[in-house]
């Protein structure tokens, strides 16, 4: 009898699991159609296309899907502020109607809507999680750029040049796709100043211009030293 018992808990608690998988599995199911539900696109964007507009309520979050996307701000002067680029891969998006959304270049993009998508958030640690660590990254972003506002020229264009290697991925080849009128807004510098760093980098040896939007970094240390 005792071992009909142990057989019939074996039995009992095999059924619970089994159960549990199959919840878990109807539960990710679940997940996944609400999140498909969340999205609109993937659509593509000309570059200098416009996704939101500044001073305009925006309820979506972008996955940038390939291309690479540009916040800015605009002021009454007509000079501009490149505040951060989105690369393939990033999620970004929340609310700021100080600022506009716009393709750098030709770019995929992907629109989530952002409350119902903070709701399944409230609900579901992986997403709560995953959100906030892209949030936490882009703060992270933000607060590095302002810093490095303070710095030169040199300093500013060769940190953007080994960030952006990490970004992408590429350790020492770099396609940068934005313009240099882009990275010289993002950087507060003038396009005739961005140019004269890029050629002094390339004089001291640290990188390679192979064209125009093409670079190699020949010297890490010495592009290191740079950014001090």
């Amino acid at each position: 009898m005792a071992n009909l018992d142990f057989g019939g808990a074996d039995i009992v608690a095999l059924k619970r699991k089994e159960s549990a998988d199959i919840g878990a599995d109807c539960s990710e199911k679940a997940l996944k159609r609400t999140l498909s539900a969340l999205q609109h696109g993937p659509f593509r964007f000309q570059r200098n296309n416009i996704l939101a507009f500044e001073g305009e309520s925006n309820e979506y979050l972008f996955l940038v899907l390939g291309g690479v996307v540009r916040s800015c701000k605009t002021f009454k002067n007509g000079s501009r502020s490149v505040v951060a680029f989105y690369l393939s891969g990033d999620l970004f998006g929340w609310p700021d109607p100080n600022l506009s959304i716009e393709a750098a270049t030709d770019a995929i993009v992907l629109f989530i809507k952002r409350g119902p998508l903070v709701s399944v958030a409230a609900q579901e640690n992986r997403i709560a999680n995953f959100l906030l660590d892209i949030t936490t990254n882009e703060l992270r972003r933000a607060r590095e750029h302002a810093l490095l506002m303070s710095r030169d020229a040199t300093c500013r264009v060769a940190t953007f040049l080994a960030e952006f290697s990490k970004r992408s991925k590429r350790s020492n080849c770099l396609d940068l796709p934005m313009s240099h009128q882009d990275i010289a807004d993002h950087l507060g510098l003038t396009i005739e100043t961005l140019s004269r760093v890029i050629t002094g980098l390339e004089r001291v040896g640290s990188i390679t211009r192979e064209s125009p939007r093409k670079l190699i970094i020949r010297n890490q240390l010495a592009l290191e030293r740079a950014m001090d």
